[in-house]
């Protein structure tokens, strides 16, 4: 979480804070994104950095050491261990576009990253915004303060 906050000071696009907010948000809610969120290099082989993902995104970028790149060569949305969306610009947009197939396919939230997801539909969607779990509702309080 620190690096990817110290990588915001290079550059405080809104677009990078967004990023930031929503690579973060796993951590802060005490689950790891590892199965979810893949990084590689554009060399890597992608059926195998995919293996095993059942719902995640795939960021391609020229250094896997930075935390929040400046520059993606692709972002891509993974389902069942294969690639479903393409260039898709950024994370955020790859966050939205996610959602949305989650909902429009009726698919089931990765289990390792309940809190995360609750918070993206109940928070910042607002679906179903009066009932959350505790987790969910501490940082709700947070935010309203």
């Amino acid at each position: 979480m620190t690096s990817i906050l110290e990588s915001l000071d290079k550059d405080t696009t809104n677009q990078r804070m967004r990023a930031a907010a929503l690579l973060g948000l796993p951590w802060y809610m005490r689950e790891t994104p590892s199965k979810f969120m893949k990084i590689c290099e554009p060399s890597d082989r992608e059926e195998d950095v995919i293996k095993g993902v059942v719902i995640g995104i795939l960021v391609v970028v020229e250094n896997v050491m930075e935390p929040l790149p400046a520059f993606y060569n692709d972002v891509a949305l993974v389902i069942e261990e294969e690639v479903v969306m393409h260039h898709l610009s950024d994370i955020p947009n790859a966050f939205l576009n996610l959602m949305g197939l989650v909902y429009a396919l009726n698919l089931d939230y990765p289990k390792e990253l309940k809190f995360t997801f609750e918070v993206i539909q109940r928070l910042f969607i607002g679906v179903g915004s009066d009932s959350c779990t505790a987790r969910v509702h501490s940082l709700k309080s947070k935010l309203l303060r």
